[in-house]
């Protein structure tokens, strides 16, 4: 899937963190107005970035109707989205090596802001910052976030020989940034609320 951006932004689909699971079932596969909740996060996400990768384990057959590259965690056994950010540098430096950020999106909230990446991107800039990741009502929500792909080989290390599992503990050895966000009506970042596997849209009224 090739998009438009500039500088070059490499978006991840985070499909192997624990927030997108319930009872072993992915969320972003649960139908939202007739279509995958990750059909919804592909089209908000697509126009901010340069290319778009999916971030998933296991078959990737389950996954046969998205448009893009689906990608195994680069380490076996660290789960998370800190891996999945490594996976997404590492996959950026074969397949992109003029990119220059990793765009993270968790894949179990189907209405994320269409210039969450333009935003991050001006956030680092004005405050001089390594990285920067969306807050909201005073929640942070770092599975959204700007990652340098320099910083590739230090993350790697740090999953493996520092045994560093928590994004948030790994961006205090840098200068992040964390932006803001309102809920208006409701927080964009929050997660898919499932009833017996089908997700309600009361919550939703910009997707009715």
């Amino acid at each position: 899937m090739k998009v438009q951006s500039q500088p070059q932004v490499l978006g991840v689909l985070l499909a192997n963190t624990s927030i997108c699971r319930v009872a072993h079932t992915e969320r972003c596969l649960k139908k939202l107005m007739g279509k995958p909740v990750l059909n919804h996060i592909i089209e908000h996400a697509s126009p901010q970035v340069s290319n778009l990768i999916l971030n998933a384990n296991g078959d990737p057959t389950r996954f046969h109707d998205i448009d893009c590259p689906i990608v195994p965690d680069a380490i076996n056994d660290h789960p998370g989205v800190l891996s999945g950010i490594l996976t997404a540098m590492e996959w950026a430096h074969e397949h992109m090596p003029e990119c220059e950020w990793i765009a993270s999106f968790a894949t179990s909230s189907p209405l994320i802001p269409e210039t969450m990446v333009k935003e991050l991107l001006a956030a680092v800039k004005a405050n001089d910052a390594d990285m920067a990741y969306v807050s909201c009502n005073g929640r942070n929500h770092p599975e959204f976030g700007l990652w340098p792909v320099e910083l590739a080989e230090d993350l790697r290390y740090a999953l493996v020989e520092d045994d560093i599992t928590r994004i948030e503990k790994w961006c205090a050895l840098y200068k992040p940034h964390v932006c803001p966000y309102t809920a208006k009506p409701i927080d964009p970042f929050s997660n898919t609320n499932l009833i017996d596997g089908i997700i309600g849209i009361e919550a939703y009224p910009q997707l009715h």
